[in-house]
């Protein structure tokens, strides 16, 4: 697991056959991490349901699992932007904050991107 440097801007992390980054507290990172979104096969967004509209959030761990159900990723977001390039397949990404577990299910082809948003109730 990735331990963060304060200031420090993100930098990728490889876990076996996956390159993610994560980030977006503030407005500059934030600006960056969806700058460089498009470049990465998996976008994964976490927000809080606010009236009357929806807020980021960050630290939320996210567990990526390939169709046989190994994970792939396990890894605390540090931001509310998780960008993810994975091999081609199917995966299950279970994000959690605050003990509240959500699932999503999403297929990673070469050149496509796909992104999941996670909302969370306040």
């Amino acid at each position: 697991m990735q331990i963060p440097v304060a200031g420090a801007a993100p930098s990728e992390v490889t876990s076996g056959q996956a390159t993610y980054i994560s980030g977006g507290v503030g407005s500059d990172e934030a600006a960056e991490m969806k700058s460089m979104a498009s470049r990465y096969a998996l976008e994964v967004v976490s927000v809080v349901k606010t009236e009357p509209r929806e807020e980021y959030t960050a630290d939320f761990r996210i567990l990526i699992r390939d169709k046989t159900g190994k994970t792939v990723v396990d890894a605390v977001s540090e931001g509310p932007f998780f960008l993810a390039n994975l091999p081609d397949g199917s995966y299950q990404v279970e994000a959690i904050q605050n003990d509240l577990r959500k699932l999503q299910r999403v297929l990673i082809k070469k050149g496509t991107h796909q992104r999941l948003v996670f909302v969370w109730p306040r």
